[in-house]
């Protein structure tokens, strides 16, 4: 199970589940303890994930993300089929980020380069287009107080595209995070797994 991360410290579903499976958190360039190159390099968040995994000698994987995590693990699917499950939670990625947000973000330079890197990359894609074409099992899930709860049309839109969805009743952005031991989402996502013989 590959957990992209931007955060330093270790994330609750990494202790939880380390038991289950072979848990690796990857912090791409420029995010939490990892390398500051500068410039920095051309290579998508995708590719760095993938050389780690060969250097652990991980053939294929599970990736799951959380918020700006979560859009990662949907780019890292997108881009090999080394991924065979991905779950992503606390983010639309059908709504992705705007046009002005992206603009203002790029103008502004207030946001860390490793992010801006990856959101100008992420915003090239018709996100609704990729997540057909992905043929591996997807789930998703946030909290109905979230400001990243998908609308009931997406959800619909996202079930047609074979997407799973799951919704916590009462739960903010951080009650469905990976840094609350409290959280419900662990538990789904586990089960989740292994329902898909994972």
């Amino acid at each position: 199970m590959v957990l992209p991360k931007k955060d330093r410290g270790s994330y609750v579903p990494f202790e939880r589940l380390s038991g289950q499976y072979t848990m690796v958190q990857i912090e791409p360039l420029r995010f939490g303890r990892s390398d500051r190159p500068d410039p920095y390099p051309s290579v998508g968040i995708h590719e760095q994930i993938l050389a780690v995994c060969d250097q652990e000698a991980i053939p294929e994987f599970a990736v799951w993300g959380f918020s700006q995590g979560g859009a990662m693990a949907c780019a890292i699917a997108q881009a090999t089929p080394r991924a065979r499950l991905v779950v992503c939670g606390g983010f639309n990625v059908l709504r992705g980020m705007s046009d002005a947000w992206l603009a203002r973000m790029n103008r502004e330079l207030r946001i860390p380069v490793g992010s801006r890197a990856f959101w100008s990359w992420f915003h090239r894609y018709d996100w609704h287009a990729e997540l057909r074409r992905m043929a591996v099992p997807k789930l998703m899930y946030w909290g109905t107080l979230d400001a990243q709860r998908v609308s009931l049309k997406d959800q619909y839109i996202l079930q047609g595209l074979g997407i799973e969805v799951f919704e916590f009743a009462g739960l903010d952005h951080g009650g469905c995070g990976f840094g609350d031991p409290g959280s419900p989402a662990t538990d789904l996502v586990a089960d989740w797994l292994q329902r898909h013989g994972w």
